[in-house]
């Protein structure tokens, strides 16, 4: 056990948890969308349309409609953004606590918590789960086929966000391009914070210039528009490192000027505001303003989560048993509940073949059949494989975190 100080921020794994679970819900009704039932999804092609408010009071589509669309995108963004507040707060943690930061140990210790799940759900994607008819995905199945080594190729060598940019999703573990977005961020950002991690001013700076290259291939692409642009569009729309960026910034000026951060920040209407905000938002946005509107919803989520993780008393309601566990398997709810959905689409056309609409019962065991095996099976592959890779981190560590930290 490493005998460095412990960081550990209550309340964290209840928000992951919420976040995974936001996610599954857009895949449900996505998935009901491939397999020919009724859902909520706005329609085939896009996520929301121009005034989602307007529409829906106009009758045009589903009040829900927009929220079950933007659950998932807004979960991930949440986790973009939780990503780069813990990373950067930990680096901060070891040069105060070692006076550096050690690049190996950072990589080791990102590879034990990532790789092991990320593999095995790689090799049960490609070689396990094709071979198996109840878990086949009308389009995306035959896609996988199309492209199969360059789909191979680029999840082996965690790049699954090209592959997903350049082939679209494949069945079952298309969800793992995240896992990529958030690799390559991993891979630069110790660098930068032992280079020039000292000044909050090299986070906005790399921000800034991330944000700048996506509006220069948007503008480019107003005005040339080449063929090959839209993958290029495609991989840098998803992946949203200024919201990582926005986490460290967030995490940088509390471990380094708590004292400057106004008081209001901490304050206990903070998420509450910050979370209908969140809300509103995916009703009111223009459509020419949604390509930028992840910023805000990033600089909302990074308010909760300092508020949460940092108030007295403000974790009070998720700081228990039941979220803590919730929260440890939520990268294992991420990863292995697109899967679950899928074999649960299937069963739902074995038993009612006909059928176009759920009732809302049938729904109701839907989703409860759904989050109860996914838990299950994230628990089990927690406790029985993540588990001892998670607690092998300890000797690679300067500062002890998350579950190790609860633990110490």
């Amino acid at each position: 056990m490493s005998k460095g100080p412990s960081v550990y921020f209550p309340g964290l794994n209840a928000l992951r948890f919420l976040a995974a679970a936001a996610v599954m819900v857009t895949h449900i009704e996505l998935m009901k969308l491939y397999f020919g039932l009724r859902n909520v999804w706005v329609n085939a092609d896009a996520k929301v349309s121009s005034f989602p408010l307007k529409h829906a009071l106009n009758g045009d589509f589903d009040w829900r409609a927009p929220m079950v669309a933007e659950a998932g995108p807004l979960g991930v963004v949440f986790f973009f953004v939780l990503s780069g507040y813990l990373i950067t707060y930990l680096l901060c943690a070891e040069r105060t606590q070692t006076g550096s930061i050690s690049i190996k140990q950072f990589y080791v210790r990102r590879i034990l918590r990532i790789w092991p799940l990320y593999y095995f759900i790689l090799l049960l994607g490609f070689f396990v789960l094709p071979h198996l008819a109840w878990f086949e995905v009308p389009r995306q199945s035959a896609q996988l086929n199309d492209n199969f080594s360059g789909n191979l190729l680029f999840f082996t060598i965690i790049l699954p966000n090209i592959a997903y940019s350049l082939y679209d999703a494949i069945p079952n573990i298309g969800q793992a391009w995240s896992i990529g977005v958030e690799e390559q961020f991993y891979f630069i950002w110790p660098l930068l914070m032992l280079l020039y991690g000292r000044s909050w001013r090299v986070i906005v700076v790399f921000m800034a210039a991330f944000i700048g290259l996506k509006m220069g291939v948007l503008l480019f692409e107003a005005v040339y528009n080449p063929e090959w642009i839209g993958p290029l569009k495609k991989f840098l729309a998803m992946s949203k490192m200024e919201n990582m960026a926005m986490g460290a910034l967030g995490a940088w000026w509390l471990y380094h000027r708590r004292e400057k951060i106004p008081k209001w920040v901490f304050a206990s209407r903070v998420p509450w505001v910050s979370a209908i905000g969140v809300l509103a938002l995916v009703y009111l946005t223009p459509k020419f303003v949604q390509n930028g509107i992840h910023l805000v919803h990033g600089l909302l989520f990074l308010l909760i989560i300092v508020n949460i993780s940092n108030r007295p008393r403000g974790s009070e309601v998720l700081e228990n048993r039941t979220f803590d566990f919730l929260g440890r398997i939520s990268y294992g709810i991420y990863m292995y509940h697109m899967m679950i959905v899928v074999l649960a689409m299937h069963i739902v056309r074995h038993l009612l073949p006909e059928t176009k609409a759920l009732t809302p019962i049938q729904n109701v065991l839907l989703y409860l059949g759904v989050t109860a095996l996914t838990i299950g099976v994230s628990a089990a592959s927690y406790y029985g494989m993540e588990a001892r890779f998670v607690r092998m981190k300890k000797k690679f560590s300067a500062v002890v975190s998350g579950d190790n930290a609860k633990e110490v």
